[in-house]
């Protein structure tokens, strides 16, 4: 594809600039119209958009590929993400998480420049990042965009560094991962930078916040007014609940696991704040679902204000499942057998700890097949980046996985 080069510096240009997601959406979709593909913008809230782009007919199954078009968000505000000199012709790395979607996009262009004949429809789902993909997918899903799918590819990074995996190989084993024998087998098979993986599990995840309120005062009055009294006593509760919890471990997906991700109170040193918050993010599991989290939280919130007199409310902020795909699936086997033929490596299926936008889908159509694979490191960092060979393999991936199952 001559423009393959031309459409990635113009992604990898789009930086975190507050706007960045519907610059993207903005590009793709231009890009898509520019070779006569049907797309639908898809306006979210604010400044966030999406859009469904499809090629095919009505005379088989519905594939479609999901990716978002968040860049990577930098920890330090002093880090630049841009392309370093010595990379600036990107034949080695394409930086951006947005380039998953991107090959998904190209996949897309390619198939419908050859005229490829498909007995089905290949649709692309442009959707908001991480932090709001719920919303938008849930937007998607209730006008019914969503309701005639046979199969679902999400598009996101599913590989690490090969020395990376030689690294962490004995970790991997004893957490049940992967065995001894599929590590030595994929350390030996693999001929390029990454190893891939196919991801049949997926944890959910569970966003909340514990809102306490107080009195705001100077520190030497009574401190039974201060609102963060009341969040260090269910931080407390709560700990005692979740290690309650870790011997009902998933066998994929090991134990449901909590972090306290943010705490706000007051702004000044010498105050007591009226109100104090804290975030939690949860990683769950199917054997304890995320409606039992919610009712064992209300109920620990109820007790302590009842005996500290405190004034403790709960606010989800946001809900997947957890997932547990078939590596036995048409879309799964072909995938596979196509992927380690382009990557030249074996690909092994696993459960990861990520909680992703396939849950949305897969609620409101539980027969879905699923299936995580894409190209890029699935550890997000500072300047993320891609193998531009990997990246154009990616590409071939998904066309000859389209063209396959839409035989």
């Amino acid at each position: 594809m001559n423009e393959v080069e031309e459409i990635l510096q113009k992604i990898i240009q789009i930086r975190d600039d507050g706007a960045c997601e519907t610059r993207v959406a903005d590009y793709l979709i231009r890009l898509l119209q520019i070779h006569d593909i049907k797309t639908r913008v898809i306006r979210f809230s604010g400044n966030c958009s999406g859009f469904i782009a499809e090629i095919g007919n009505n005379r088989g199954p519905v594939l479609a590929f999901v990716g978002h078009e968040d860049t990577t968000l930098l920890d330090n505000s002093t880090e630049q993400a841009t392309v370093p000199a010595n990379d600036s012709k990107i034949d080695r790395k394409i930086y951006g998480q947005e380039v998953s979607l991107a090959a998904a996009v190209l996949a897309l262009i390619e198939l419908k420049e050859k005229k490829v004949p498909l007995k089905g429809k290949f649709r692309v789902y442009g959707t908001i990042g991480n932090e709001n993909s719920t919303v938008g997918i849930r937007k998607m899903i209730a006008a019914g965009l969503a309701s005639d799918l046979d199969a679902l590819v999400v598009s996101e990074p599913s590989g690490m560094k090969i020395q990376t995996l030689a690294k962490i190989a004995p970790k991997l084993e004893k957490l049940g991962i992967i065995s001894k024998n599929d590590a030595v087998e994929l350390l030996k098979r693999n001929q390029i930078v990454e190893q891939h993986f196919l991801e049949s599990a997926r944890r959910g995840a569970l966003s909340y916040d514990v809102i306490s309120q107080g009195k705001a005062a100077q520190s030497s009055s009574c401190v039974e007014a201060n609102a963060i009294n009341g969040l260090l006593a269910f931080i407390q509760e709560q700990n005692t609940y979740f290690e309650n919890l870790s011997n009902q471990e998933s066998l994929i997906l090991g134990p449901t696991t909590p972090v306290i991700t943010k705490i706000s109170g007051s702004k000044q040193l010498r105050t007591m704040p009226e109100k104090a918050k804290l975030n939690v993010f949860v990683r769950t599991i199917p054997e304890i679902s995320n409606e039992q989290l919610i009712k064992q939280l209300e109920q620990i919130i109820k007790e302590i204000n009842l005996k500290f007199s405190a004034k403790l409310s709960l606010k989800i902020n946001f809900k997947h499942e957890p997932l547990i795909l078939s590596p036995d699936s048409r879309i799964s086997q072909i995938t596979r057998k196509v992927s380690e033929q382009q990557l030249h490596q074996k690909l092994t299926f696993i459960g990861t700890a990520n909680g992703k936008n396939a849950s949305q889908f897969v609620r409101t159509n539980p027969r879905l097949d699923v299936l995580v694979i894409g190209p890029g490191n699935a550890s997000y960092q500072v300047n993320q980046y891609v193998n531009s060979k990997v990246f154009r393999n990616f590409i071939k991936i998904y066309e000859e996985v389209t063209t396959e199952y839409l035989q």
